[in-house]
């Protein structure tokens, strides 16, 4: 829905970011005005408050910022955009309206701001030591099915070699199933919990129609918003029945985008696959998790050229390490000792 010709009801809210650095000598915070139930902020002031430089595109339904360390592009009407180099869906379309770009409150502090500033997930107390890996399903579950495969033996095939990696790492690394075996989903949960795990991650592939191929990540959809499958204006989230307030995994909102990002951007540097990008849903396995979690989907066995690609073992391979090199640049930045203010790893 195009906007660009309607205004706003200047309704305005101070988002609770403040950000303090070389580029700014005081503190900044952004507004953001209502249209409707939900809040918006201007693109240019998301951009100013970041120190992402000018809008290269100069046109209204684009914008496109890059700098040394950072790559914002969106368009407008649309609900994804090209974030550090990889896809991030929002809860709400970037809009049009009164000459600029607006992009919503929400995508700004649940979608932005963690992978901007990644930096501030930092903490004393931050550990990654314990890493549950969940190969999608298994025994009577079969999963999608290929020409000439099952999506539960890739997933667990792939998940052993995870693990591999990640010990070799030095990380505690736990299966939810070692074997072809049938585990139900609350299960794979109480098994995250009873382990203690600090990460969860779940393995799978995926189907669609003949043409469809890539990969894509998915973490918890933030409280109050659609999971990205399931958008409209107004409606019901049918992965949590209906329910679209918080549940568990929110307490980890920044960290699970982060996680996300870091092993969406691996699996494609790696596999030079189509990038569908980091989504959002309420799997069950994501909203019960009792630590930052994702699943990803790593391409289609529906697709007769992806699939050939998933059977061969070097691409499994592949896979597994992407994984694990995302999980272990995820540690890095949550236990890298916090440098001086306005310092990042967007600069890696």
């Amino acid at each position: 829905m195009r906007l660009a010709d309607r205004s706003f009801p200047w309704t305005v809210f101070f988002l609770g970011l403040v950000f303090a650095s070389v580029a700014f000598a005081q503190p900044t915070t952004l507004r953001a005005y209502r249209y409707g139930n939900t809040y918006y902020v201007a693109v240019s002031d998301v951009a100013y408050y970041y120190g992402l430089g000018t809008d290269a595109r100069g046109v209204i339904n684009r914008a496109e910022y890059k700098t040394s360390y950072a790559q914002l592009e969106m368009e407008a009407d649309s609900r994804d955009i090209l974030l550090n180099g990889v896809n991030h869906w929002l809860s709400a379309p970037v809009l049009a309206s009164r000459g600029k770009l607006w992009i919503s409150e929400l995508d700004v502090l649940k979608v932005l701001d963690p992978v901007l500033r990644s930096e501030r997930l930092r903490k004393p107390e931050a550990v990654v030591r314990t890493i549950v890996i969940d190969p999608g399903h298994g025994g009577s579950d079969r999963g999608t099915r290929g020409r000439a495969s099952f999506e539960k033996v890739m997933t667990l095939d792939v998940a052993k070699r995870v693990e591999r990696d990640l010990a070799g790492s030095g990380l505690r690394v736990f299966l939810t199933r070692t074997a072809d075996t049938t585990v139900a989903l609350e299960d794979r949960v109480e098994y995250a919990q009873a382990k203690g795990a600090d990460l969860y991650v779940s393995i799978h592939f995926n189907s669609g129609g003949g043409s469809a191929e890539g990969i894509e990540t998915y973490c918890t959809a933030p409280a109050s918003a659609s999971s990205t499958a399931n958008y409209s204006g107004s409606g019901d989230d049918r992965d949590a029945g209906g329910d679209r307030r918080a549940v568990t995994n929110n307490r980890y909102d920044a960290p699970n985008v982060w996680l996300a990002h870091c092993v969406q951007k691996s699996l494609l540097q790696a596999t030079m696959a189509l990038d569908r990008g980091v989504r959002r849903s309420r799997f069950y396995v994501l909203r019960y998790a009792n630590c930052p979690a994702i699943l990803t989907e790593c391409g289609f066995l529906s697709s007769f050229s992806e699939e050939q690609r998933i059977l061969r073992t070097d691409y499994r391979e592949t896979l597994a390490k992407a994984i694990a090199n995302g999980i272990v640049a995820y540690k890095k930045t949550l236990e890298t000792p916090q440098g001086p203010v306005g310092t990042s790893d967007r600069t890696k």
